[in-house]
């Protein structure tokens, strides 16, 4: 009942709960949903690092996404049926991040698109680092 009451509220509200990062930002970490959220799409640019087919996943680098998570580093999935992109190891991308509440939040990757190789991120020193871009 409390739970509903709260949807409702902030539904009335025209707030959107808020997805938290992990705090360590390593490689794997996930946001994890606050609240109810059925889906949760965010325009982000970032650094992509690689693709692992087992998994059919795409590792990146993103910026900040203000109000949501702090940027970091993230394997994020591909929907089915979604191929690989195809882009070298350190480049630059825009794509569209969504947070599905499925078995806990899980972040998919799709709209993938190179972006010039000299546009600009805002990445933190530590997180370039970590990441060696």
């Amino acid at each position: 009942m409390r739970r509903t009451m709260l949807l409702v509220a902030a539904l009335l509200m025209g707030s959107t709960p808020l997805v938290l990062a992990s705090e360590h930002g390593q490689s794997g970490h996930h946001g994890h949903a606050r609240g109810e959220m059925a889906e949760s799409r965010h325009a982000v640019r970032g650094i992509y690092l690689g693709y692992d087919a087992e998994t059919h996943r795409i590792s990146v680098a993103h910026e900040e996404i203000p109000g949501v998570m702090r940027a970091m580093r993230m394997n994020l999935r591909l929907a089915e049926g979604d191929s690989a992109p195809a882009l070298a190891e350190g480049e630059r991308i825009r794509f569209t991040m969504t947070g599905r509440v499925e078995e806990g939040m899980s972040w998919y990757a799709d709209s993938i698109e190179g972006l010039p190789a000299d546009t600009e991120l805002e990445l933190p020193e530590r997180l370039r680092e970590m990441i060696g871009h």
